[in-house]
């Protein structure tokens, strides 16, 4: 089975966690960062120009990795200080470059999706960090190098991006609201004559987590916020896309999403709630997974129904897979292709009320048979968590790596080191993992699945390290 297109955030002056697997979240109001970065004091950064794109005779781009450069002497003196991003092929297997490309301008961040059909990737291209204005659409064919600057402007970072089906439009979502009112709008474009549109947009307050189309519907997850806070229960939102309105509001009742003010000695008056979402689309459905509890609900794409919250029957376990479960404040999940088999883990995030310390607990990793909901085995659990395409490998990720066999998490194989995320699916049996640092030296490595070994590594200057997989 291929691995489903991914989408890529790219920022240039923020220490973020890169995102990977299926797609991105929508950006939930968040705590402070552990690590907060220096914002940009100026807005003047001018609009990336894409060089004419050249490649090498007979040369072939399957991997881009992007990262910070030196602007050259024709940069503004911001991008004198803080580099511009920009995408370079590199082989798989070694991670060097390919010579004899023109690098993709990435400006100071931009987000990135390939096609259904591979042939075309998406990029969103902002010039500055002082805010998402100035945003440009480009079409890159990465068969044919070749870049097409479209007249599309969004001057707000994207909640959701995605591809139609048969590859002909593009949807995002934006915020459109000011500051004491959250309003999200979805907008389209077509892909040979590109002109963004608005569709419609989503009830006012409605924050958006993540979204996926479904035909002609659009399914997104969130909740009700208020200056920063949720105010109540989860619930999907279901949007007839070609009517541009909504249909139908399914609310979750008791499951929590978002930011909700809360009160515990000597930690930050304020905790992210954030459930797992493992999207199985072939099958019409949304396994939704509680945050707090050892429950899941279903949710019928369909019918706009859910069955739940459906308590997990936990195994008794001894011996080296005795992981405990604990509350947690964010769950991660992984769907098998075949939709039955479930992977989930967890991460209890407690942030001092006293300065920007953090303590992270990995809680288990479970592996839970969706036929009956029970479980079949348990292990320790990560920060982050991916499963590989074939259902082969589950690759736990955080302050350490571990590789392990997705039938009974055996593990395979454990690397003291950090990886802030898997940062592309795979490149046959090869998947690329990415520890960044700002304002330090970031780390790119190449993982045989099959083995679990390190089969290459790369440091790259400076604290960004995402790779883009193409055809």
């Amino acid at each position: 089975m291929r691995t489903p297109s991914v989408l890529h955030v790219g920022l240039l002056a923020v220490a973020a966690g890169l995102v990977v697997a299926c797609a991105t979240p929508a950006a939930l109001p968040a705590r402070p960062s552990a690590a907060a970065t220096p914002e940009i004091a100026a807005s003047s950064l001018a609009v990336p120009t894409q060089a004419p794109m050249v490649r090498p005779a007979g040369g072939s781009a399957s991997l881009l990795l992007v990262r910070v450069e030196d602007p050259g002497p024709n940069g503004s003196l911001i991008q004198q200080e803080l580099g511009v991003l920009r995408a370079r092929p590199i082989d798989p297997m070694t991670l060097r470059d390919i010579p004899g490309f023109t690098p993709l301008e990435l400006g100071h961040h931009y987000r990135a999706l390939l096609s259904p059909d591979r042939r075309t990737l998406a990029t969103i291209v902002w010039p500055s960090g002082s805010s998402s204005a100035g945003g440009v659409l480009h079409f890159v064919d990465p068969v044919a190098w070749t870049d097409r600057v479209t007249g599309v402007q969004i001057d707000e970072s994207t909640a959701w991006l995605e591809w139609s089906k048969d590859g002909t439009q593009l949807f995002w979502m934006r915020y459109i609201g000011d500051p004491s009112l959250t309003q999200y709008a979805v907008f389209a474009t077509d892909g040979a004559v590109p002109s963004a549109r608005e569709l419609m947009r989503l009830p006012a307050g409605f924050q958006p987590y993540e979204a996926r189309l479904i035909g002609s519907r659009l399914a997104v997850v969130g909740a009700t916020d208020q200056h920063g806070l949720a105010t109540g229960d989860a619930s999907v939102v279901f949007v007839d896309v070609p009517a541009g309105q909504v249909s139908s509001l399914l609310p979750l009742a008791g499951l929590r999403l978002g930011q909700f003010n809360v009160s515990e000695p000597g930690l930050y008056p304020f905790r992210m709630i954030s459930p797992a979402l493992a999207w199985d689309l072939p099958r019409g459905r949304l396994i939704v997974v509680d945050a707090e509890r050892d429950v899941v609900r279903v949710v019928d794409l369909s019918s706009a129904t859910e069955s739940g919250p459906l308590e997990i029957r936990a195994r008794a376990v001894k011996g080296a897979g005795t992981a405990k479960m604990v509350s947690t404040t964010r769950k991660v999940a992984a769907l098998s292709a075949d939709g039955r088999w479930l992977y989930v883990s967890g991460m209890r995030e407690d942030v001092s009320g006293q300065g920007p310390d953090m303590h992270l607990t990995p809680i288990a990793l479970q592996r839970i048979d969706m036929t009956d909901r029970s479980e079949t085995a348990r292990g320790d659990g990560g920060k982050g968590l991916w499963l590989s395409s074939d259902g082969s490998r589950v690759v736990l990720f955080g302050e350490t790596v571990t590789v392990v066999d997705a039938n009974g998490l055996r593990q395979i194989s454990h690397f003291g080191t950090p990886a802030t995320a898997v940062v592309a699916g795979e490149r046959g049996s090869i998947a690329y993992l990415a520890h960044v640092s700002y304002p330090g030296v970031s780390t790119l490595r190449a993982v045989d699945l099959a083995t679990g070994r390190i089969a290459a590594t790369r440091e790259i200057a400076r604290h960004v390290a995402d790779v883009i997989a193409l055809p």
